[in-house]
């Protein structure tokens, strides 16, 4: 194979993944303008679309490469393999003042395909990309005293994986949110 071929292909591959769309997230309720008026009812946004995957994120710091021969063009780019996404506010819930201490979340990802803590490709459901979920801190927002009850909101972090993937488009699936008291 010419080295001018090796570096098209290269080079093609390379604008395919810089051109990968975010994967988007689809939630399970209605999430309301105000705040929550029942108690413990979780408020969570209907439909979720994260932005899609700027290249600051896909490329580690400020690198330039150089290709020196013909082995060198073989060699895959530097990529950032996990992305990292907060969603500090995702859902929000009215909660008496003394369980605010004691409340907990636990997230769960579903993929269209039905893969757990996954998203798949709308392309090709088969194709699957992992999703690791990290609670962040649930916090108070405010408080009523004349009802003893304070709106609490909760969030996550995902880490997916890009690894693993094997086409480049659009990532979907479903995440659930469970808002318990220890």
């Amino acid at each position: 194979m010419s080295h001018k071929r090796l570096l098209t292909k290269g080079l093609g591959i390379t604008a395919a993944i810089l051109a990968w769309p975010q994967p988007q997230t689809l939630a399970q309720s209605v999430f309301p303008n105000t705040s929550p008026t029942e108690i413990n009812q979780l408020s969570v946004p209907q439909t979720l679309s994260i932005p899609p995957l700027r290249q600051s994120e896909l490329l580690p710091g400020n690198i330039t490469e150089s290709v020196a021969g013909g082995q060198d063009l073989t060699t895959p780019p530097r990529l950032n393999a996990v992305i990292t996404r907060e969603l500090p506010a995702l859902w929000q819930m009215r909660v008496p003042i003394e369980q605010v201490g004691s409340l907990y979340a636990i997230y769960e990802t579903r993929a269209d395909n039905g893969g757990v803590n996954q998203f798949s490709s709308e392309q090709r459901s088969d194709v699957e990309v992992p999703i690791v979920l990290e609670s962040l801190p649930i916090i108070e927002i405010s408080r009523d005293q004349n009802t003893n009850t304070a709106v609490v909101q909760g969030g996550v972090r995902l880490k997916i994986d890009l690894s693993t993937a094997e086409i480049a488009g659009t990532y979907s699936g479903e995440l659930t949110v469970v808002v318990n008291q220890r």
